[in-house]
């Protein structure tokens, strides 16, 4: 009785021992295939990280691509016809051998319209009234025109030590008030527009809003089209933060914030 009682207790033993080795592979392997599909799962959301800021890459060298390509069309196009119409304007001049009062006066409006254009191209790649002005008035000029072309009400109000920022910060900024400008007077179809300047801790933070027809942040397409892209370039290569909160018919909101010691260039 004693021997089969020890076989039984042996047997149990056995027994106790298998599940547990069952129990711990299968806790094991659990443990292992969730590290797997968690490593998966990493690995996928760092391509797709990596193929937005690509995708980021893209749209800034596109976009800078773009102003090159206006700048040269509108230099070419522009000041190479009032140039030549000047210049065929003085060989007619020469060739009379007389000063003529109307073609002089053509002269003279065609070289005001050549400086005219020089200046509007040099306005458009570097914005004088930041250096003479400040951002501050800066902005709160663009707004008012904005305001007055697209006859929409602008709210403008700031508390920020604007002035701390550097050039490349100041003038990444102001492309971006003047992006957020140009998308809601083109897209959002918006009766008001309020945008708020101030500090926060070390930061710089600028929230917008518009009660315009707002936009399906899901649409890649529509996003692209309407510029996003370059604001959010722009904001990263500042290490800032970004937040865009809009729905079809519900507004469009956008939230930044930039480091005041940010010396990155936009």
């Amino acid at each position: 009785m004693e021997s089969e009682s020890q076989v039984k207790l042996y047997f149990g033993v056995i027994i106790v021992m298998i599940a547990f080795v069952i129990i711990t592979g299968g806790f094991i392997l659990a443990i292992l295939r969730y590290q797997k599909r968690l490593y998966s799962k990493q690995q996928e959301l760092l391509q797709q990280d990596v193929a937005h800021k690509k995708e980021l890459l893209a749209s800034s060298v596109e976009s800078a691509e773009t102003e090159r390509l206006q700048i040269a069309k509108d230099i070419h196009d522009e000041i190479g016809s009032i140039f030549s119409t000047l210049s065929l304007s003085v060989n007619q001049l020469s060739d009379n051998g007389e000063l003529n009062k109307n073609q002089l006066q053509t002269s003279k409006n065609l070289i005001q319209s050549g400086i005219d254009s020089v200046r509007r191209i040099s306005h458009a790649i570097v914005p004088f009234e930041l250096e003479l002005l400040g951002l501050e008035q800066t902005i709160e000029n663009y707004l008012e025109t904005l305001g007055s072309l697209a006859n929409i009400e602008i709210s403008f109000d700031t508390t920020a030590s604007l002035e701390k920022l550097n050039t490349n910060a100041t003038v990444a900024l102001y492309r971006i008030v003047q992006e957020l400008g140009s998308n809601c007077i083109k897209y959002a179809q918006a009766k008001h527009l309020t945008l708020v300047i101030k500090n926060k801790a070390e930061n710089i933070c600028l929230t917008y809003a518009d009660d315009g027809i707002g936009v399906d942040l899901k649409g890649k397409k529509q996003i692209k089209g309407i510029g996003l892209k370059n604001i959010e370039s722009r904001v990263i290569l500042l290490e800032g933060t970004l937040k865009f909160i809009s729905e079809p018919n519900r507004g469009f909101n956008c939230e930044i914030s930039i480091p005041l010691n940010n010396n990155s260039t936009p």
